[in-house]
């Protein structure tokens, strides 16, 4: 890690160093945790966030004075390393493959630009696209006013598949797919898992040359290698049966080509997916999202309704990253491995992330 880094993080290099020994199974002193909260600087050099679309996505100015901003009113604890997190919007990639997008003020949303199942064959991925190289520009452009005081997550990279391919046809029109003619979207999916793997060592080697290791939109973890989170929001749609057939070639693919694997697990209906992900052997970190609930959201969101869940990841020999209130860090790990855990706590000040650290050290492993 850059020493520059310290103007934000001034105990980035013990970071680092914990984080190392972390992913290596090694014995560290304390359970790892990224732990943030909001700062309010005296001095600050950005007044504001500008929310003006598209320039807060595609203007790099706009884009890197936002940054700057997040970057100054943030508290950086533990393991929660400054970082700029380059987006133009979810599953961007389906504009490096003919979807155009439409950037609204907290998303985006693209039109399907295939008609029918059997338009599968016309899908082509351009490295040249004008979208792909905005991405891979702005993460150039941050890395280098950076000079390593902060990390700039990858963009330019293609994943999830399946999930793409319900945005390139539509949900349904995938779904009756899987059911009808398997053959003719497992051909797909087989086309473009070699773009996948070019694009994610072209988006690392991208960052590799400005900074050590890497991380992603999470922010929440930091690798010292090549690193990939895989996720798949339509398996909420398809059976334990159609995730193995459509879903688990593709994570395999893309975490045999990389050092780190981490899949983003969102909801409760993904659960009956996590026997075949567990059976993944370069399949490293599984991250917990509960997805919302609107009856009672904090009790759903609360980790301690869901120690069966880290018990069976970590019994695996999986990893697990939990998001947990402070009020939960203790309860939390008297219940699960403290070897075997990342934690991601935020916090309302910064007392209250000092705190958590302090209790933290306290517990130890």
């Amino acid at each position: 890690m850059h020493n520059n880094m310290s103007q934000y993080k001034p105990d980035c290099q013990e970071a680092r160093d914990r984080m190392i020994a972390w992913w290596a199974g090694k014995k560290i002193d304390r359970v790892p945790a990224a732990v943030s909260a909001p700062l309010k600087p005296p001095n600050p050099r950005v007044a504001s966030i500008c929310n003006e679309v598209p320039a807060k996505y595609t203007d790099p100015e706009t884009v890197l004075a936002n940054m700057e901003y997040r970057l100054e009113h943030t508290f950086w604890g533990g393991e929660k390393f400054p970082t700029h997190h380059i987006t133009f919007g979810p599953i961007f990639s389906l504009a490096y493959l003919g979807c155009e997008p439409h950037f609204m003020p907290h998303t985006t949303w693209y039109e399907p630009c295939l008609q029918d199942w059997s338009e599968l064959p016309n899908i082509k991925f351009d490295p040249n696209n004008r979208w792909r190289k905005l991405s891979l520009e702005m993460v150039r452009l941050s890395a280098e006013r950076a000079n390593g005081r902060w990390l700039v997550t990858r963009s330019g990279h293609i994943a999830s598949l399946t999930d793409l391919i319900c945005g390139l046809l539509g949900n349904e029109k995938t779904m009756m797919a899987m059911a009808e003619h398997p053959e003719a979207l497992k051909a797909a999916l087989n086309r473009m898992m070699p773009w996948s793997c070019q694009a994610c060592d072209e988006a690392y080697e991208n960052t590799r040359r400005y900074q050590e290791g890497c991380t992603d939109w999470m922010q929440s973890w930091w690798a010292p290698g090549h690193a990939v989170t895989a996720q798949c929001d339509m398996s909420v749609m398809i059976s334990p049966e159609m995730f193995r057939d459509f879903v688990v070639p593709e994570l395999e693919n893309i975490y045999n080509h990389v050092d780190y694997g981490i899949y983003h697990l969102d909801g409760p209906e993904q659960i009956r997916h996590l026997d075949m992900m567990l059976q993944i052997d370069k399949l490293h970190l599984i991250q917990w999202v509960p997805g919302h609930r609107t009856s009672n959201p904090v009790h759903h969101a609360d980790p301690m309704n869901w120690l069966d869940l880290f018990r069976r990841i970590q019994e695996s020999g999986k990893k697990v990253l939990i998001s947990c209130p402070p009020s939960r860090v203790r309860p939390l790990l008297d219940k699960i491995a403290r070897d075997r855990v990342l934690l991601s706590v935020n916090c309302e000040d910064e007392a209250t992330a000092q705190n958590v650290l302090q209790e933290l050290d306290r517990i130890g492993v």
